[in-house]
């Protein structure tokens, strides 16, 4: 069961998450959009050299732009895509302040570097702290098209420029940066069950799947079906086949491919029978209280039966239609990958929305009060009311996802909820 200071810090994190309030008014650039790999050698010398994500996103009315800068010896290879480098070597959050074009297919920028300092360690563990300012108050660098190095997809778009103090135009190195993918972010997802139950890939459609779902928001996902029989515990105080958190942390250690959090984005689900203190699914780690490391797993329960609580009681404080009450959780299609879908959407620090709203992040207990109210999509009851909109992040979260810094969203970095609610560095406007 959630304690209640984790309840306050979730009700506090509806309003965290404000995404600019111009979304939607000015002009779009020609930077194309996608994933692009950015370096700066600084001047000084014997200076090391910074690299990292650069991600651009547009629409017809605006275009916002955000990255990351890593300081370390690895050296990230363009081919693969959007850049994932340690997690120690993390320095600073890119945020580009202004956009404009130039001549020859240039253009310039205007940038400020968030530094991050540290961790702030609590009762619950790790939230980030940044510096009060950027970095030498802003820097700016006019950008030209140049040969690309051997590697990048797209040898045109590759531009480098004399990066420079905003404060007395001097010299502060060389900026570069190449396209590397129509992607923004890769991740990968792997699946792994006890015997018996369903893998959740997709919708009762077809069409509504884990790749077409994080496709809408930018990112490369690779999903992998792993052991799909993880021997189930044996707690003589519960139900059969009921998991306590602990036990589930220690399945996802015990039974996950390799994993290496520094060289890959990597997010796993299992899939239960049934869960300790949750009906229906819920993260495994939002802390690293196990390890040390937040956020590597998430779970559901494929045999909850609609219309109970956790531990088998009649649900009597919501309106479960009777068609499908007593039906395994598994039996309904569309609530079941979506609740899948959702517990992993939790995992990029995605929180329950205020209200009622048509999409992943709204809670099943949400989606069965308002649908059997007739408030639902197409005043359909329950679980008819779920369509495709309620399998796609809201714009809300999309941005998110998209532009906040790799500290926030990338698994085994900050714990779940705090980094949500940090107002530095700055969210980004429109360029």
């Amino acid at each position: 069961m959630q304690s209640l200071l984790t309840f306050i810090t979730l009700l506090s994190l509806v309003t965290a998450h404000a995404i600019p309030s111009d979304l939607h008014t000015r002009q779009a650039s020609s930077v194309t959009d996608g994933s692009w790999l950015i370096t700066w050698t600084p001047s000084a010398p014997n200076s090391q050299v910074y690299k990292g994500p650069l991600r651009v996103t547009s629409n017809s009315s605006g275009t916002y732009i955000s990255g990351d800068l890593y300081n370390g010896t690895v050296l990230p290879n363009p081919a693969d895509g959007s850049p994932v480098l340690p997690r120690a070597n993390y320095w600073a959050y890119v945020r580009p302040t202004k956009l404009t074009p130039g001549s020859n297919g240039g253009f310039s920028l205007a940038l400020e570097y968030w530094q991050l300092l540290g961790f702030r360690r609590t009762v619950r563990g790790n939230a980030t702290i940044w510096g009060d300012a950027p970095f030498a108050d802003g820097l700016t660098v006019d950008l030209a098209p140049t040969t690309a190095p051997t590697g990048f997809p797209d040898p045109s778009n590759y531009f480098s420029g004399d990066l420079k103090f905003a404060g007395n135009g001097s010299s502060a190195g060389t900026f570069t940066m190449g396209w590397v993918s129509t992607f923004l972010r890769r991740i990968e997802l792997e699946i792994g069950t006890v015997t018996g139950v369903p893998v959740p890939l997709e919708d009762t459609t077809e069409t509504r799947t884990w790749t077409s779902i994080f496709a809408e928001v930018g990112y490369d996902i690779n999903v992998s079906i792993g052991k799909t029989d993880i021997p189930e515990p044996t707690n003589p105080d519960l139900p059969p086949g009921m998991w306590k958190n602990e036990q589930e942390h220690a399945a996802v250690l015990a039974y996950r491919a390799p994993t290496d959090f520094d060289k890959q984005w990597k997010y796993y689900l299992l899939v239960t029978r049934l869960l300790e203190g949750t009906p229906r699914g819920s993260m495994i780690d939002e802390s690293g209280i196990y390890n040390g490391v937040p956020r590597e797993g998430t779970a559901i329960a494929a045999e909850w039966i609609v219309g109970t609580t956790w531990d088998g009681k009649n649900d009597t404080a919501l309106p479960w239609p009777a068609a499908v009450r007593g039906k395994k959780f598994d039996e309904l299609t569309d609530p079941y990958f979506r609740t899948a879908v959702h517990e992993v959407g939790h995992m990029f620090n995605l929180v329950h929305p205020d209200e009622f709203r048509n999409d992943i992040m709204t809670d099943t207990e949400t989606f069965v009060q308002v649908c059997e109210s007739g408030g639902g999509s197409g005043g359909k009851g329950f679980p008819e009311c779920i369509d495709a909109g309620s399998m796609a992040f809201r714009e809300h979260d999309r941005f998110y996802m998209q532009h906040r810094p790799d500290t926030h969203v990338r698994p085994g970095f900050v714990n779940f909820g705090f980094s949500a609610q940090e107002f530095t560095p700055p969210m980004n406007g429109p360029l």
